[in-house]
This record gives C-alpha cells, sequence and structure tokens, in this order.
C-alpha cells in the first residue's frame, strides 16, 4: 500500500490506530504525519489543564483518570517487558527463575517507562511507548547467557510538543524512578541480608539508570545532559554510587 503522506509504496505499511490511514515506516508515528488526533488530543488536556471549575479537575489524581493507551501501546509494551526481563535472568545464567526476581526486572523496565508516559501526558502531550525492530533484536541477542555486553533499548516513549524544561523533566523521571526503587532495595538488602534478590534489585536498576543517563543517541541521557547538565550529573552520580555500593 501507498503512503498516505509520501506515496511510496511499501509491502509493510501501517495503519495509524487513530487516523485509520496507511504510512511508510518513516510517517507511522502520529507526530511525523501530523494525525488530527494529536491536535484533538492536545486541545482536551488543555482545555482540562485550564478548567476553573472544582478544584479536583485540576489535581493529579483528577487527571490520572484521564491517561491514555492503545492496543498497539499495549503489545509493544508487553514484548519489551519479557525481552527485558530475559536480559535480567541472563544476568543470573537463568539460575534464579523466581516471581521475585521477575518482578524485580519488570518493575525496573516496566515502572522506568510508564514514568515517561504519565507525566508527558500530565503535561497534556500525547505519549505512547513504541518499540523498535533493531532494539528488540538487540535486546533478545543479550538475553543469552554468555554475551558479556547487556544492551537494552527495545523502544522508547514517544512524545509530542512539549517545552524544552518539560521535555527535559520527562526524560528525568524515568532514570530517577530506578534510582528510587534501586536504593529501596538497597535499604532492604541491609535489612534482610538472606534475600539476595534485594541487592539484584538495587544493582539491576542503578545499571538500567546508568545506561539510560549515556548522553547519546535517543536515550534520556542526551535529554537530560541538553536540557540541564546539573541535574545529569547529580543524577548520574547517586546511579553510579548506587551501582558501587550495592556490589560491594
Amino acid at each position: 500500500m501507498k503512503c498516505f503522506i509520501c506515496g511510496v509504496d511499501n509491502d509493510l505499511s501501517f495503519t495509524c490506530n487513530f487516523c485509520k490511514e496507511s504510512y511508510c515506516s518513516l510517517h507511522r508515528l502520529p507526530m511525523n504525519h501530523a494525525c488530527p488526533f494529536l491536535n484533538s488530543y492536545t486541545t482536551k488536556r488543555k482545555q482540562m489543564s485550564s478548567n476553573q471549575q472544582p478544584n479536583y479537575n485540576n489535581s493529579i489524581l483528577f487527571k490520572l483518570f484521564y491517561i491514555k493507551s492503545s492496543r498497539a501501546e499495549l503489545l509493544h509494551l508487553g514484548i519489551a517487558t519479557v525481552l527485558v526481563t530475559l536480559v535480567g535472568l541472563s544476568l543470573t545464567n537463568y539460575r534464579h527463575v523466581s516471581i521475585e526476581f521477575i518482578l524485580i526486572f519488570i518493575g525496573a523496565f516496566l515502572v522506568h517507562e510508564l514514568a515517561h508516559k504519565i507525566l508527558a501526558q500530565l503535561y497534556g502531550s500525547w505519549a505512547e511507548f513504541r518499540a523498535e525492530i533493531s532494539g528488540l533484536m538487540i535486546t533478545a541477542i543479550s538475553a543469552i547467557p554468555f554475551i558479556p555486553f547487556k544492551f537494552i533499548a527495545p523502544g522508547a516513549v514517544i512524545i509530542g510538543d512539549l517545552t524544552r524544561s518539560k521535555f527535559g523533566r520527562v526524560a528525568l523521571i524515568g532514570p530517577l524512578t530506578n534510582l528510587v526503587m534501586g536504593f529501596s532495595f538497597l535499604f532492604l538488602s541491609y535489612l534482610f541480608p538472606y534475600h539476595n534478590y534485594f541487592a539484584v534489585g538495587a544493582s539491576f536498576n542503578a545499571w538500567i539508570c546508568i545506561f539510560n543517563l549515556l548522553p547519546f543517541g535517543v536515550l534520556d541521557g542526551l535529554k537530560i545532559f541538553n536540557w540541564n547538565k546539573i541535574a545529569w550529573i547529580f543524577t548520574i552520580t547517586c546511579a553510579s554510587a548506587l551501582f558501587v555500593i550495592s556490589y560491594l
């Protein structure tokens, strides 16, 4: 089918979940083909934010009820979460396949991505997770136990238009969730030293945080670095300290 924007005829076409038109891989995302849904979505979110009716309409709790998702996002997020969990288990050579370890690896990735999405939508922007084929393949290869270098980048939360400061905060919130969870696991590892999954949870969250803070490509680190270098230095310093302490 031909792309609705550029007219290129592709064997593999993508249908937008919102406007239902067909697009090539370059124009498949809503912001890349100026999807009418984005304008209506942004308008509705702004109207809700500026609503001067009873105070609960402007509260964060009220806005959380309007967090939007789609079947495509849930599918992409599900596949990515499975692969990231397998990478986490591969770090133990699949010797510790238990519900505790699985929940730790799922949480480290899923909470990170959902934090991006929720904050962006609270700011009034469209935001959904999308997996990338190349990223999924590299993450899947990293799930092989004897592969020495692990690479977790199955996809990212795609965000619409935001101001520079809001975009930076949305990028920062993901690594911050890993820091909070990591230091919480570290504290629990001292309280319950016989449960080794707490120490693993601390180190895995630290690793996820450090990896995402690398200042290049589409990673959070470059967005944070370009927005606020002090915030980037502080965050990566905390993540590095967590990583070292958790291994010691």
